[in-house]
């Protein structure tokens, strides 16, 4: 039985952070491609740090992967067990 937990998305995460993706909204285009990079549900993803134009850099599978804002809006989370 699963538990009700909190949802957020990478865009409000702190540095540091472990999350596993729940959803990922957008284009079907940007879809595929995150996916392509591992940006998927159930993937884990820790937060790293901003970039200058206010997106983040995140570490999927090891491979460290810069997100714009937009993009980070559009990917769903919740907290890693």
């Amino acid at each position: 039985m699963r538990t009700a937990t909190t949802t957020a998305s990478l865009d409000g995460l702190r540095p540091g952070a472990r999350v596993v993706i729940r959803n990922v909204d957008g284009p079907a285009p940007l879809v595929r491609r995150l996916a392509e990079m591992g940006i998927r549900p159930d993937a884990l993803v820790t937060a790293l740090h901003r970039t200058a134009g206010g997106g983040r850099v995140v570490d999927v599978a090891g491979a460290r992967i810069a997100l714009a804002r937009s993009v980070l809006r559009s990917i769903s989370t919740e907290p890693s067990s």
